[in-house]
């Protein structure tokens, strides 16, 4: 497992006063939802149900489909170990910069490995795999894979497993929604986070949907009971009040695009346009981690150094938008790091 991820307050001992390493946006309905698990402490005294089949059911509901291609899980970290065990030991393409966890979980279950640019995917491409990895939207430079290519691919390629990460994907505007393809495609799965979408990354909560036969095959796979009550609880009253708890993803989208502006406007610093809340830059001078350590230090702030993603360099770090006053300070605080 990769260390290194965003919103590792615990390794700094509560220094931390503003984090911009996490892509979890930064009005959420986080409290919203605590505040309702309050009432259901009491279900810490039983075993949750294993098979997650109300919250099964109230996914599948939503997305339209039968309950028999949605499979629960502790977060979308363990869907991508589950698919990596499911197809162990054939070849995996993985596009870059990615999540490190698909590399990881391939890894472990002795995939043969190729890795692809994620801007090198098109309608075109041939992959010499059993399964394609990548994410719509792309994590951490916002790139968004059209729809129409998605489409193609798995129509061109039907013997081939294309597993599509969709964490951001209710999170970003631009984004259009991938699951109408798993009613035509059986070679199609994707993977979906409650924990970023409704910022509850402390339980940890996601979903696979795949065909049914996919599902039956993931399904021995599982340790028992991975995903805890109160998770599931979490999970029944996001979907019974998605609309009302997601955010403002306009909001949040246009934020995020007034702060890379903002942000721009520094000469020693490239800013790589992202429809998302979350976007790269690039250093001209010093390195991420060299920075990273100066906000820390000198002023409480947390980046995501980007250097340990497949195909980036020391330069490279990654941001979430936050409240406009916070913006605020980390452009100054990096002022202050360029001009010494």
């Amino acid at each position: 497992m990769l260390t290194g991820h965003g919103n590792d307050l615990y390794d700094y001992n509560g220094k931390i006063i503003a984090d911009f390493s996490s892509n979890i946006p930064y009005r959420n309905a986080s409290q919203h939802i605590a505040d309702y698990l309050t009432n259901y402490l009491h279900l810490i005294g039983n075993y949750p149900d294993p098979n997650a089949r109300v919250l099964t059911r109230q996914i599948a509901a939503h997305h339209h489909l039968s309950d028999k291609n949605v499979l629960v899980t502790n977060g979308s970290a363990e869907a991508f170990y589950l698919l990596a065990h499911l197809f162990a030991g054939k070849r995996s393409t993985i596009t870059f910069p990615a999540f490190a966890e698909y590399e990881d979980a391939c890894t472990l279950y002795r995939h043969e490995l190729s890795f692809l640019p994620i801007v090198e995917l098109q309608p075109h491409s041939h992959f010499n795999s059993d399964t394609v990895w990548f994410a719509v939207p792309n994590n951490p430079d916002g790139t968004i894979v059209p729809l129409e290519t998605i489409e193609t691919i798995c129509h061109k390629h039907p013997q081939q497993f294309f597993i599509v990460d969709n964490a951001y994907g209710e999170l970003c505007p631009q984004c259009v929604p991938i699951v109408p393809l798993h009613r035509q495609y059986p070679n199609f799965i994707s993977v979906h986070s409650l924990t970023k979408t409704f910022a509850i990354p402390g339980l940890r909560l996601g979903y696979i949907i795949a065909h049914e036969s996919v599902i039956e095959r993931l399904q021995p796979l599982r340790t028992p009971w991975t995903v805890n009550a109160m998770a599931l609880e979490a999970g029944s009253f996001v979907m019974k009040n998605h609309s009302d708890l997601l955010p403002d993803v306009k909001m949040l989208c246009a934020a995020s695009a007034d702060f890379q502006h903002q942000l721009a406007q520094i000469s020693q610093l490239e800013v790589i346009p992202s429809p998302c809340n979350y976007f790269l830059v690039r250093l001209t001078k010093g390195t991420a981690a060299e920075l990273k350590t100066h906000l820390i230090e000198k002023h409480g702030i947390l980046i995501r150094d980007a250097s340990n993603f497949r195909g980036l360099s020391s330069a490279y770090f990654r941001l979430s938008v936050q409240e406009k006053e916070k913006n605020k300070q980390l452009i100054k605080a990096i002022n202050v790091f360029l001009s010494r």
